[in-house]
């Protein structure tokens, strides 16, 4: 992390609220240079097209230099049960502490996204914290619309169970990912399993569908300078034509996007969910309901920390070799997991 940069801590609504400004002249209200780079291109409107190839394309990452390299491996397979097939790719560092896993399921709008946008991301993880990653190749709609993603979740989450009961497990994603991983907790503490510890959130997709019009979807929730106002507006409503895509192709005809598996926003009782931490840009679409969500959280008092990297835009933690906030996440999930060991 930059040494300019000074964060500060706050508690609202009973939760912890962690803000990191990329500079520390300047705390909100603008993008981080970086940032404003990459999204130039939103100077005018952006159309998402239909065609489904092409999204997929768009939503993989950029290549990306890894930090680790042997340091952890990299290895592929399959776990099986509840009559489930799926494909994992297990990451293992050199030293492994404990009985601590993190259990990851990627981003990509519940339509795209691999796992191998995360390996670098997350063999950073394992490498600091000496635990073994399961980075989750659940099923993509629409070939494979709920509940075939959070089945697959729960398949892995009682795999691992089954081969060694005494395992602690964190739960994490990001974006549609996250979702996935809040919906597989639910159904796992629903069956009177306790075995997940904690959620480690990035950018989570707590409400799909949700009315663009309303208080989930307010763009007056992103103050920022008017030379930058336009780009964030195009930006803002593309995601809006993400919203709408992912969640026609993930539910089912005749599902409710409120439905508390698909919603975790909705979802009624949450006292026993596990400590989480949420970590999100300061301009991400998806911020308002991801706030939302964690102030229900702490509402049933549910441990919960929000961390917000101010200037930031959605699905930056990936990049590990372009953003500090990516290494800076990598940390933050580190330290969760080594206080759980």
């Amino acid at each position: 992390m930059l040494d300019t940069v000074i964060e500060s801590t706050t508690v609202i609504d009973q939760v912890t609220k962690i803000t990191k400004p990329w500079a520390q002249n300047i705390k909100s209200g603008q993008f981080d240079p970086l940032v404003l780079q990459d999204l130039a291109k939103y100077k005018a409107p952006a159309t998402l097209g239909h065609d489904l190839t092409a999204l997929r394309a768009g939503s993989q990452t950029p290549p990306i230099t890894d930090p680790v390299g042997q340091q952890v491996t990299v290895r592929n397979e399959t776990l099986t049960h509840l009559g489930r097939s799926v494909n994992v790719e297990w990451l293992t560092p050199d030293v492994i502490i404990g009985h601590q896993l993190l259990v990851y399921f990627h981003g990509g709008a519940f339509y795209g996204g691999t796992p191998q946008n995360n390996t670098v991301l997350l063999k950073l993880i394992a490498s600091q914290s000496h635990c073994e990653v399961i980075n989750v190749d659940y099923g993509l709609a629409p070939e494979h619309p709920a509940p075939a993603g959070l089945l697959d979740g729960l398949a892995v989450i009682q795999s691992l169970t089954a081969k060694d009961p005494q395992v602690k497990i964190a739960i994490g994603g990001d974006s549609a990912g996250a979702n996935i991983a809040m919906g597989v907790a639910s159904m796992n503490r629903q069956l009177g399993n306790d075995n997940i510890n904690q959620q480690l959130l990035l950018y989570p997709v707590t409400a799909p569908g949700a009315d663009h019009h309303g208080p989930l979807w307010d763009i007056n929730a992103f103050p920022i300078i008017p030379a930058q106002q336009t780009i964030l507006t195009n930006y803002h409503q593309l995601f809006k034509q993400v919203d709408t895509a992912m969640t026609n192709y993930y539910l089912p005809l005749g599902w409710q996007n409120e439905a508390p598996l698909i919603a975790p926003l909705y979802q009624s009782n949450l006292a026993t969910t596990p400590d989480t931490v949420i970590c999100i840009g300061e301009y991400d679409p998806f911020r308002p309901q991801a706030w939302a969500y964690a102030q229900h959280l702490a509402q049933a008092d549910v441990d919960t920390t929000f961390v917000q990297y101010q200037g930031q835009n959605h699905a930056f933690a990936p990049l590990v070799d372009r953003f500090w906030q990516a290494r800076d996440v990598a940390q933050m999930l580190t330290e969760r997991l080594v206080s759980l060991l």
